[in-house]
C-alpha cells in the first residue's frame, strides 16, 4: 500500500526549522528526511532568508545526494543570483542522469531566458515537449520567449495553440497576451477580427469581449468599444475594469457626466484608487465644475498622497480661478514628488512669475531651460523674467540661446519685437515682428492681440492687417 504525504502544519514546520537552526548553531549532526528538507527550503525561499536557504539547500543534497530535486533547487538558486553560466553548468549534468525530467529542461530554458538567449530557451521548451510534456503549459512560455525577441507573429501563433488545446474559452493570460501582441505590432484590425471571431464562438468569454473593447479603442471606434465593454459587464457585473474604461471611451465622446457614473461604478467592486478619482476630477473640469474638480482632486491625494498628477491639478484648477497663491503649495507639492518633471517645473515658474516673486521664478525657469531646451516658450519667458527685473542683456543673450536650439521660434523673434519697441527701436522692432509673422502668423497674431501697443500704434495694426489678409 502506497504511503500517504501528511500535510505539515505551521506548528510543525516552526518545530523543523527550530530543529534546523539548532543543528546549525551547535555543529552537531540532525538526520532530516526528504520531505522535511522540502518543507524547511520551502520555509527559507517564502521568507527570503536567502543565506538559510542555500544552507538548507547544500546540507539537503549531501545528506540525499540522489535526490535530484534539491540539485534542481540549488541551479535555480544560482539562477536568482545571477551565476547564470553554473547553473547551466549543473542542469546540463542533471539532464544527463535524467534526460526525460521535464523540470530540469524546464529550468535550463528558464536559465537562457534569463540570460536573454531565447533563442536556446525556446530550443529547451520545444525539445521538452517532444519528450512527452505537457505542451500547452510549454507553449505560453515560448510565447513569451518569443515576444521577447520582438517576434510578435509567431508568439500569437502559440497563444492560438494554447486557447484552442481543451478549448478553454477563458484562459486569462493567453487572451490578454495576443491582445499585448496586436498592440505591439500596430494590428489593432486584425486584433479586432480575432477577438470578434472569439466572441462569436464563445460569447460568454468576458476577457475576449473586454480585449475587444480595448481594440475598438486603439481604433478610435469608441461607441463600439462601449458596447463590448457593456457586453463584459453583462457577463460579470464585477469586471471593474471594464466599467474604467468604458468610462474613458465616455470622456473620448465628452460624455463626461456619464464617464463618472462609470468611474463611480468601479468603487462597488475594488478599493477606490487616487487615478480614478483624478479622472473623475478631470470629467467635472471638462463640465466647468470646478468645484467638483477640486473635490475629486483633493480624493485622490488623501487616497494616494504620492499622485502627482493630481497634485497639480489642483494647483493648475486654482490658476483657472486666478488664484495663484492658493495654487502653488499644491504644485509645489507636485513639483516635490517629481523634481525631475519639467514641466510641473514650468508651472512651478508661471505661478512665481503671476506672484510676482521673481528670484525664485528666474531660477526654476532657468532650470527648465537647461533640461527642456526645445520647449519653444521657456526662451521667450526666461527671457521676460530677465526683462522684467531690469537684466536686459541677460534678457537678451537668453533670446539668443533660444535662437541657437530653434531659429525658427517665432516667439523669440516676437520677444526681440517687444524689447526693441519698448527701447524706442520701433524700425528694428519691426523687422523682429515680421520675421515673427513669416514663421508664424497665426501664433504672432495671437502674441500680438494681448500686447497692449496694438491699440495705440497705426502702423502695428496695418501690418497685422496685412498679414491677416495674406492668410485668408
Amino acid at each position: 500500500m502506497e504511503e500517504e504525504y501528511e500535510e505539515y502544519s505551521t506548528e510543525d514546520v516552526k518545530k523543523l526549522i527550530v530543529r534546523f537552526e539548532s543543528k546549525l548553531a551547535s555543529g552537531g549532526a540532525t538526520y532530516f528526511d526528504v520531505e522535511e528538507f522540502e518543507e524547511i527550503i520551502d520555509y527559507y525561499d517564502l521568507n527570503q532568508n536567502t543565506n538559510r536557504l542555500e544552507i538548507a539547500l547544500l546540507s539537503a543534497s549531501d545528506i540525499h545526494p540522489h535526490h535530484i530535486n534539491f540539485k534542481i533547487r540549488q541551479a535555480q538558486r544560482l539562477s536568482a543570483n545571477k551565476r547564470y553560466n553554473k547553473a547551466v553548468k549543473l542542469l546540463e549534468e542533471l539532464i544527463g542522469i535524467e534526460p526525460n525530467n521535464f523540470l530540469i529542461r524546464q529550468s535550463l530554458a528558464h536559465v537562457y531566458s534569463r540570460m536573454k538567449k531565447h533563442d536556446k530557451a525556446i530550443e529547451c521548451y520545444e525539445e521538452t515537449i517532444k519528450r512527452g510534456a505537457n505542451a500547452k503549459d510549454l507553449w505560453m512560455n515560448i510565447a513569451y520567449e518569443y515576444e521577447s525577441i520582438g517576434e510578435y507573429t509567431i508568439a500569437i501563433e502559440y497563444l492560438e495553440r494554447v486557447l484552442n488545446e481543451g478549448n478553454d474559452i477563458e484562459d486569462e493570460g493567453a487572451l490578454y497576451e495576443i491582445l499585448f501582441c496586436y498592440e505591439m505590432i500596430k494590428e489593432h484590425e486584425n486584433s479586432i477580427l480575432f477577438f470578434q471571431k472569439w466572441v462569436d464562438e464563445h460569447p460568454y468569454s468576458k476577457v475576449a469581449w473586454f480585449n475587444l473593447g480595448i481594440s475598438y479603442s486603439n481604433m478610435e471606434l469608441f461607441e463600439k468599444a462601449i458596447e463590448a465593454y457593456d457586453f463584459t459587464t453583462a457577463i460579470d457585473e464585477t469586471f471593474a475594469s471594464a466599467y474604467f474604461n468604458k468610462a474613458n471611451a465616455l470622456i473620448n465622446l465628452k460624455k463626461y457626466r456619464n464617464a463618472i457614473t462609470q468611474f463611480q461604478e468601479t468603487f462597488h467592486y475594488e478599493e477606490p484608487d487616487g487615478v480614478t478619482y483624478m479622472y473623475i476630477g478631470q470629467c467635472y473640469e471638462h463640465l466647468d465644475d470646478l468645484d467638483g474638480a477640486v473635490r475629486n482632486y483633493m480624493q485622490a491625494v488623501e487616497t494616494n498622497d504620492r499622485l502627482a498628477e493630481a497634485w497639480v491639478n489642483i494647483g493648475l484648477v486654482y490658476e483657472k480661478l486666478n488664484n495663484y497663491k492658493k495654487a502653488l503649495p499644491f504644485i509645489i507639492e507636485a513639483v516635490k514628488l517629481e523634481p525631475d518633471n519639467m514641466d510641473f517645473q514650468y508651472l512651478l515658474g508661471d505661478a512665481l512669475v503671476e506672484l510676482e516673486n521673481y528670484d525664485e521664478a528666474l531660477k526654476t525657469y532657468e532650470l527648465v531651460a537647461q533640461n527642456k531646451a526645445d520647449n519653444k516658450d521657456i526662451w521667450y519667458d526666461l527671457a521676460g523674467v530677465y526683462w522684467e527685473v531690469g537684466q536686459i542683456m541677460k534678457a537678451k543673450e537668453t533670446l539668443e540661446k533660444g535662437l541657437l536650439v530653434d531659429k525658427n521660434n517665432c516667439k523669440i523673434y516676437f520677444r526681440k519685437f517687444e524689447f526693441a519697441y519698448e527701447q524706442g527701436r520701433t524700425k528694428i522692432a519691426y523687422e523682429y515682428l515680421s520675421q515673427a509673422l513669416e514663421i508664424d502668423t497665426q501664433i504672432t497674431i495671437q502674441l500680438m492681440s494681448e500686447a497692449a501697443m496694438l491699440n495705440t500704434d497705426d502702423n502695428l495694426i496695418a501690418l497685422m492687417e496685412e498679414y491677416q489678409q495674406k492668410n485668408k
